[in-house]
C-alpha cells in the first residue's frame, strides 16, 4: 500500500481540498484517509471531531465503518494530553496501528498534516517525521502570489532536514495566471530539483460560502428558505442604512452594491432592508441581535424561497465573523467537489507517485 503525507508550509493552502479533488476523481483507487495530529475541531455526537477529517469519512462513503474508529483516524488534538499519553515509541506503535486498522486493504492511504511544516514537531507528528514514520511520501501544498510561492519552496528546499525522507514534489495551488507562472518560475523549481506534480489555477467559486455551512458556524437558526441552503455567497451587503425606503437611496443603488448573489446581514427589526433583499439578487438574508421580524416578513421571504437565518449576535459581530471564516469544503457540496476533481485530473499528475 503506498502512503502519501501532504502538508503545506503554511495554513490554508488547500490540502483538504485537493485530497477531496483526488478522491473524487480516482474512484478506480482504493484509498484510505487519516489525519494523526487534528488542529480544527468540531464536537459530533460527543467526540472530538477533526473538521477535515469529517469531510474526507463522508466523502469516502465509509462514514458508518470508520465513526466508531475515529481515534484511529485522529489522535488527538491537545499537545500535552497527547506528550502525557504517547513517548516517541508510543507515536510510532500508534500509527503503525493506524495503518493497520483504517489502511490495510487499500490501494493509498493518505496522511494529512496539520496547519504547516512545524505544526506537531513537539510530538515527532510533524510532516516530515510523520512520512519518516509511515515510510511514505511527502507532498507539499503551496499557494499564494508568485513570490510567496517561489519563497516558501526555496526555503522548504534549502532549510528543511529531509534526511530519510521521500520527497514526492510539491503541488501549487490558487495560481492567478497559469502561462505567467510557468513561464516565469517553473524553469527555476525544476532548477532547484524539486519535482512539479501540480499548477492548478484560482478559482474564484471554490472561495465562496454556501448558507447551509453560514447557518452551522454561526448557529444560526433557520427561519425560511430551508431547500435552498446550497446556495453560494459571492458578495455580502451590510444592511443598515437609516432611511425610511432603502430602495430610493442613492447608496443603496449603487452598482457595487448590486453584485450577484448577496448575502444581506441586517438587524431583525429591519422590515425595510429585509423587504429590499427580496427584489434583488439575494443569495440569503442573515437576521441579527435574536430580533424576529413580524411574520407577514417571514411568509414574504418564504414564498421567495431566500434562506433566512437568526443569529444573536449584532451586525458587526456577524460581518466580522463571516469575513475571519475559511470557505471550507463540506461533505456535500457536489459542485465544488465536481470542480476539484476536475483540476486535478486536467492540471496535476499526482499518479506519479501513486
Amino acid at each position: 500500500m503506498k502512503k502519501i503525507v501532504f502538508s503545506s508550509v503554511r495554513g490554508n493552502a488547500g490540502k483538504t481540498s485537493l485530497i477531496s479533488g483526488i478522491i473524487s476523481s480516482k474512484k478506480d483507487k482504493k484509498i484510505a484517509y487519516a489525519k494523526p495530529l487534528g488542529d480544527r475541531l468540531i464536537y459530533k455526537r460527543k467526540k472530538s471531531w477533526d473538521y477535515d477529517a469529517n469531510v474526507i469519512v463522508n466523502l469516502l462513503g465509509r462514514k458508518g465503518e470508520l465513526e466508531s474508529r475515529y481515534e484511529k483516524i485522529t489522535l488527538g488534538f491537545d499537545h500535552a494530553k497527547l506528550r502525557y499519553m504517547y513517548d516517541d515509541a508510543g507515536i510510532k506503535s500508534a500509527l503503525d496501528e493506524m495503518i493497520q486498522e483504517i489502511g490495510d486493504g487499500n490501494d493509498v492511504m493518505f496522511f494529512e498534516g496539520g496547519r504547516n511544516l512545524s505544526f506537531g514537531t513537539g510530538l515527532n507528528l510533524d510532516p516530515i517525521s510523520l512520512t519518516k514514520m509511515v515510510d511514505g511520501t511527502l507532498v507539499v501544498v503551496v499557494s499564494g502570489n508568485r513570490e510567496a510561492v517561489m519563497d516558501e519552496i526555496r526555503f522548504f528546499n534549502k532549510y528543511m532536514h529531509m534526511e530519510g525522507c521521500s520527497f514526492g514534489g510539491v503541488i501549487i495551488n490558487k495560481v492567478h495566471d497559469i502561462e505567467d507562472f510557468e513561464n516565469v518560475c517553473v524553469p527555476y523549481i525544476r532548477e532547484m530539483g524539486v519535482e512539479l506534480l501540480g499548477l492548478i489555477p484560482y478559482k474564484e467559486q471554490l472561495t465562496y460560502f454556501t448558507l447551509d455551512f453560514l447557518a452551522e458556524k454561526l448557529f444560526a437558526k433557520v427561519l425560511a428558505g430551508e431547500d435552498n441552503l446550497k446556495n453560494a455567497v459571492q458578495n455580502i451587503i451590510i444592511g443598515a442604512l437609516s432611511t425610511t425606503d432603502p430602495h430610493r437611496n442613492p447608496l443603496f443603488t449603487r452598482p457595487s452594491l448590486n453584485k450577484p448573489n448577496q448575502l444581506m446581514i441586517t438587524g431583525g427589526d429591519r422590515s425595510d432592508m429585509i423587504l429590499a433583499a427580496l427584489d434583488r439578487d439575494t443569495a440569503g438574508i442573515i437576521l441579527t441581535n435574536d430580533i424576529m421580524p413580524p411574520q407577514n416578513i417571514i411568509s414574504k421571504v418564504k414564498e421567495c424561497g431566500i434562506p433566512l437565518l437568526l443569529v444573536t449576535m449584532d451586525t458587526f459581530q456577524a460581518a466580522k465573523q463571516i469575513e475571519d471564516l475559511d470557505a471550507l469544503l463540506t461533505p456535500d457540496n457536489d459542485e465544488k467537489l465536481n470542480l476539484l476533481s476536475q483540476l486535478i485530473e486536467k492540471y496535476t499528475t499526482i499518479d506519479k507517485i501513486m
